[in-house]
């Protein structure tokens, strides 16, 4: 998502604008999936409503601030900014060694709030905003008295007016007792509360309202789970706000006309804000701004652009509110800071279970943990005996991650099951095992059944190494003869060409032997638009405890690079690479970047499948999801062992046919997030934030998240121990 955020209390600056730096920093570790333009004002502009300057040229300036600064300090103001950047419309290269990508950029308009909001939608950034923030305020925007005065509120107001259908949120907080310096930790609180509210917000827009006014309160008692609660504007009116006339003085403030000489009148700004309570109606129906910050609470105003707030929404605003983890422990996140779902996770956490230490590395006394890492990082031996250790993976999960005993363990359940979905959802397949290609016929005299199919040759086959990923061994073929030559070649040792992609995805039959047989899907689903290419759908599937499964409803397509042929004997050579490779839907497989960027794409964007379609694919997912994990737990619960204190996120692929069955092609432990890319990383930020809430947060504390968040997209399809299966 893009947002831009500017303000009327301009940019860091300990006197006038004090909040806007924890606001930052927070938003930026909380949401760093978040694209985050600052415009701001280059000086305080309070108290001037939605105003432009008529007639005046406006300049930029900029300033870099450190993401873990404690103090308001920053470098600048430079006239040029000091970094490359992709999408902005500025001019930029990277000039100054002491500014980095990760600093805080900053950029100053000697403006007013609205006109940074205007010049910020439409000449900072090339690609559109999603959502404008103004704020956070330093004082509150409660009552028609002040809120008309804004200029928080009038930058938003004029993302409305001025936008291209963007959303706009205008953020105060309240001070109380002339006191506008609080502690860090209340401050840490107001960001955290307020993003968390505009996120529920912007997912929840209510379409009779065109931005709203939100005022936290600066209390000590605020927490996530001080209410927040739908306000009207409070019809104050104004006094006097400015004392006078005075009288000049003759040496400053004086002009000679005719020789006689005058002196000038001038008034004084002086408001009584105490004086200025009488209301002209309050409406009945609904709690007023003013009232609700008195009481210590949020109010969240949802107003039109012509200053009426509406009267649509009303009550308490239902947030997914976490309470206080009882886990007396720490989060031991032990990737790589720079993998590619480091920050999303970190971030996940710390929005749901902010009162947790996070640390980089396993705790070698026995303090409580939830340890996210590799496989080969978590402490196996104290995962199996202590509910106070954490983790993201199961010990045995083989029935389902390896491929011949996933086909042993659908083969044994369909056996008791015969009508479960993955009798057809499942494509007929066979295990063979293999030490060297010269062995293959004694292999196939051992496995009758196959031999058979293959003498016939009446459909196309995949080969697939059980043990291997990344497409690693993956060869289409019709006959006996054809397999032989596959064998053939990856017992070979040389190669004429190195780059040849067939062997960048060649194996070493000793060292993998079980491999799986399984019917190819020669007509697949194919798209138009993407150019008819054959794609997979990419599925994530988390499990938790001894066992509930969900999946996650935000799917990727992943397409082969090139359109699909349809294989026809005597046309297609099973070791021919450029034969193969429309018939491989692997991005791993593609080296080129371009093509891979053109490869992955979300499942829901796809407009060439009906909504209804989309559905019809996404229930039968669910439920092959239910069976095939059903089907580890009850007939090979030797290879699949949840446990009450794991969880994991499984990469489950699919391939649809042309009419619309879905077939389940594997299931990966710790699956390649990287593939989604950084146009789509926003699923992946998704993905765990939904994780957390869901999974995590429960394992953790024991309870549920209060309020939970009905935009979760992780659907339960399964829940083992409370259905009691036998």
């Amino acid at each position: 998502m893009r947002v831009l955020l500017t303000n009327d209390d301009g940019p860091l600056n300990d006197q006038f604008s004090n909040y806007i730096r924890p606001f930052v920093q927070t938003l930026k570790r909380l949401y760093p999936h978040w694209q985050l333009t600052i415009c701001v004002p280059h000086v305080q502009k309070s108290w001037i409503g939605k105003a432009h300057l008529a007639g005046k040229k406006l300049s930029a300036q900029f300033l870099y601030s450190k993401m873990d600064s404690d103090d308001n300090s920053y470098l600048g103001p430079f006239i040029q900014p000091q970094v490359a950047l992709e999408g902005s419309k500025l001019p930029r290269q990277a000039i100054n060694p002491e500014v980095s990508r990760d600093d805080i950029e900053w950029i100053l308009i000697d403006g007013t709030p609205a006109s940074c909001s205007n010049i910020g939608l439409h000449h900072l950034a090339t690609e559109p905003f999603d959502l404008v923030i103004s704020g956070p305020n330093l004082g509150r925007n409660t009552s028609v008295a002040y809120i008309t005065s804004s200029g928080t509120v009038g930058a938003a107001m004029e993302a409305v007016i001025a936008g291209n259908e963007v959303k706009a949120v205008a953020v105060s907080w309240a001070y109380f007792n002339g006191n506008k310096n609080v502690n860090n930790s209340i401050m840490e609180m107001a960001a955290r509360r307020s993003l968390q509210i505009i996120e529920h917000l912007y997912e929840n827009w209510d379409p009779v309202t065109d931005f709203y006014s939100i005022n936290i309160p600066l209390i000590n008692s605020l927490s996530l789970e001080t209410k927040a609660v739908y306000t009207s504007v409070w019809e104050n009116r104004w006094g006097p706000i400015f004392s006078g006339p005075n009288v000049g003085s003759a040496t400053n403030n004086s002009e000679i006309e005719d020789g006689n000489e005058y002196q000038m009148i001038s008034f004084n700004w002086a408001p009584d804000f105490k004086s200025h309570t009488d209301s002209k109606h309050h409406r009945s129906d609904q709690m007023v701004d003013r009232d609700v910050i008195e009481d210590g609470l949020i109010s969240v105003t949802p107003l039109r652009a012509t200053f009426q707030s509406t009267s649509t929404l009303k009550g308490e605003l239902e947030l997914p509110c976490p309470l206080e983890t009882q886990f007396e422990g720490v989060c031991a996140i032990t990737i790589d800071p720079q993998e590619y779902i480091y920050l999303p996770l970190k971030s996940a956490f710390q929005k749901w279970l902010p009162s947790l230490k996070i640390v980089s590395e396993l705790p070698k006394n026995d303090t409580a943990v939830i340890h996210y890492g590799d496989y080969e990082d978590l402490d196996m031996e104290r995962l199996g005996q202590d509910p106070q250790y954490i983790a993201n993976s199961y010990i045995y999960r083989k029935a389902l991650i390896r491929k011949h005993y996933l086909t042993q363990t659908i083969q044994y359940y369909k056996a008791k099951n015969p009508n479960t979905i993955l009798s057809k959802a499942y494509l007929e397949s066979f295990n063979i095992d293999l030490d060297y290609a010269e062995f293959l016929d004694d292999a196939l005299d051992e496995n009758w059944e196959l031999r058979q199919e293959l003498e016939s040759e009446q459909k196309w086959w995949i080969l697939k190494p059980s043990m291997s990923d990344k497409g690693q061994g993956i060869r289409v073929f019709k006959t006996i003869d054809d397999l032989q030559t596959i064998f053939d070649s990856f017992d070979e040792d040389d190669t004429d060409d190195e780059s040849n992609v067939q062997d960048d995805n060649k194996i070493i039959i000793s060292q993998l032997r079980h491999f799986i047989i399984q019917e190819y899907l020669d007509k697949p689903l194919l798209l138009p638009s993407m150019g008819n290419r054959k794609f997979h759908i990419r599925c994530y599937i988390c499990c938790q405890g001894s066992l509930k499964v969900f999946v996650y409803n935000r799917m990727l397509a992943l397409f082969a690079p090139n359109r699909f042929i349809p294989l026809e004997q005597g046309k297609y050579s099973p070791t021919s690479v450029d034969d193969l490779v429309c018939h491989l839907t692997n991005t791993c497989l593609q080296s080129n970047k371009a093509k891979k960027s053109l490869s992955v794409v979300e499942f829901d964007a796809l407009d060439e499948i009906s909504s209804a379609d989309k559905t019809k694919i996404k229930e039968q997912i669910h439920q092959i999801a239910h069976d095939v994990f059903l089907a580890a737990m009850q007939v090979n619960s030797l290879n699949f062992q949840p446990l009450a204190n794991a969880f994991e996120t499984f990469g489950v692929d699919f391939l649809v046919g042309e009419n619309l069955e879905v077939k389940l092609l594997e299931i990966n432990a710790y699956p390649d997030f990287k593939q989604t890319g950084d146009d789509l990383k926003d699923l992946i930020n998704d993905l765990f934030d939904c994780t957390i809430e869901k999974l995590i947060y429960p394992l953790a504390t024991g309870k549920e998240v209060r309020n939970a968040n009905e935009k979760n997209n992780l659907v339960e399809v399964l829940d083992y121990s409370a259905n009691n299966w036998q």
